[in-house]
């Protein structure tokens, strides 16, 4: 049985947050698109009924499954199988920017998500990303260039395409942000990778990182966002339902 703690130690807290911020999820019907290696699925995939969609199969060589979820190999197409309002929860984490042509993904991820359903988007932030550049990696060039609106890369992916937190309601408007998380704020600034492999050392940097998760001035400068969309017809139910 594979564990967290396999992962690299980034990883590792990385997961931890995103999955602590989603919450604990039970008996829900869940679609992970562009699941990656599986590891998010997986770990829902214990308590719930999770479908993974991934269009790259060389990440599934190593995929995790100690706990039963279906896997599809595929892109947004294979969302076609599905009716509408399928699915409880929608994850896609770190999808969006790798595809140029983002808004037809949100639309169909919208498309099969049901009325009291949440999707949790996580993407990278670029604010973040400059102070990487600038403060860990030394690299004004870059930094700068990140300032004037330029794309960024990433090792394994390719180039990371930036889009704005408030795009997504832009593109399908039907959708709105709940919730907006910062992850890895202070993470990366600490550089003693001894301290990043001691699991205590993990707990309280997880602790800090949450309380700080939902505070605008660190939020801002968080490496990645993590986004709760809902879809505008919960409100207005929720108001009939009050009056």
């Amino acid at each position: 049985m594979k564990s967290i703690t396999e992962l690299p130690a980034w990883d590792r807290l990385f997961k931890r947050i995103v999955w602590k911020q989603i919450g604990d999820l039970q008996g829900k019907y869940i679609l992970d698109f562009g699941s990656g290696e599986g590891i998010t699925a997986n770990h829902f995939a214990k308590d719930n009924t999770v479908v993974a969609v991934e269009p790259w199969d060389e990440m599934l060589k190593n995929a995790w499954k100690d706990n039963n979820y279906r896997q599809i190999i595929g892109d947004v197409s294979a969302l076609s199988q599905f009716p509408d309002d399928a699915f409880d929860v929608v994850i896609c984490h770190n999808v969006l920017e790798y595809i140029d042509d983002k808004k037809p993904i949100v639309k169909e991820l919208a498309r099969v998500l049901k009325p009291e359903g949440f999707i949790s988007f996580v993407k990278h932030n670029r604010n973040g990303r400059i102070m990487q550049m600038a403060v860990l990696l030394d690299d004004f060039e870059k930094a700068n260039a990140l300032l004037d609106g330029a794309d960024s890369t990433a090792s394994k992916f390719g180039a990371i395409r930036y889009y704005e937190d408030e795009d997504i309601a832009k593109w399908v408007q039907e959708l709105y942000i709940e919730k907006t998380f910062g992850i890895r704020t202070f993470w990366d600034l600490q550089q003693n990778q001894e301290k990043h492999q001691n699991e205590d050392w993990q707990q309280e940097m997880m602790k800090l990182e949450m309380r700080v998760a939902e505070i605008d001035a660190f939020r801002e400068i968080a490496f990645f966002h993590h986004l709760i969309i809902k879809k505008n017809g919960q409100n207005r139910r929720k108001k009939a339902n009050d009056a």
